[in-house]
């Protein structure tokens, strides 16, 4: 277990909440907060060995790329947990690549994200790095690169029905019902509706 860790948040509540999760989730450990990255930055000298930060991505001030950055050039042996409202995947992918480990949503149930904290803590990266409040709680930013060509026309036709979609793409009905299912799979999600939701996110046209 780490010797320190973070929280930085400029929401209160939201801030205390996730001080009282590390804190069962770390024992003894010491869990310290700051309500933006340059206050958490100068609190250098009370973390000694800090291994573990969440950080909200959307402060004000220092971006949240460069937050990242800092953090991880102040303290090399960190691991640090991006946490934000937004669901954009384009600030999934500047976290993840700016070296946050996981990008996850506020909008995550407590179980969720303290099994998020616990694997980073596990050094068990093999997982989602994109954690979101879908069926199965998980989206990763590079879902689209496992759809095929057919799958990704099929996904941004979703609002159609598939004998719509076949005329539409000039397959038959059962072809298209044979995809759909595929994407449900690929996308780890339960019907159209959550299946559109992830286009969304994943910034599939027509969805």
């Amino acid at each position: 277990m780490p010797s320190s860790a973070l929280i930085i948040d400029d929401h209160p509540l939201y801030r205390d909440a996730l001080v009282q999760l590390l804190r069962a989730i770390l024992g003894e450990s010491t869990v310290q907060s700051a309500s933006c990255a340059e206050e958490g930055l100068r609190m250098e000298p009370q973390l000694p060995g800090l291994r573990l930060v969440l950080l909200d991505f959307n402060l004000p001030g220092m971006s949240g790329t460069e937050a990242i950055g800092a953090l991880m050039t102040r303290f090399p042996a960190v691991d640090v947990i991006a946490v934000s409202a937004s669901e954009e995947r384009l600030d999934a992918t500047a976290a993840l690549r700016a070296g946050a480990r996981l990008f996850i949503s506020k909008a995550v149930s407590t179980d969720v994200m303290a099994e998020a904290i616990q694997r980073v803590l596990a050094s068990d990266f093999n997982g989602p790095q994109w954690i979101m409040p879908t069926s199965n709680g998980v989206l990763e930013p590079n879902t689209v690169t496992h759809l095929t060509p057919r799958q990704l026309e099929i996904l941004g036709l979703l609002h159609l029905s598939n004998k719509e979609i076949g005329l539409r793409l000039g397959v038959a009905e059962i072809t298209v019902k044979m995809h759909v299912s595929s994407l449900f799979r690929v996308l780890g999600v339960a019907n159209r509706t959550q299946a559109m939701q992830a286009a969304r996110r994943l910034s599939i046209q027509g969805c």
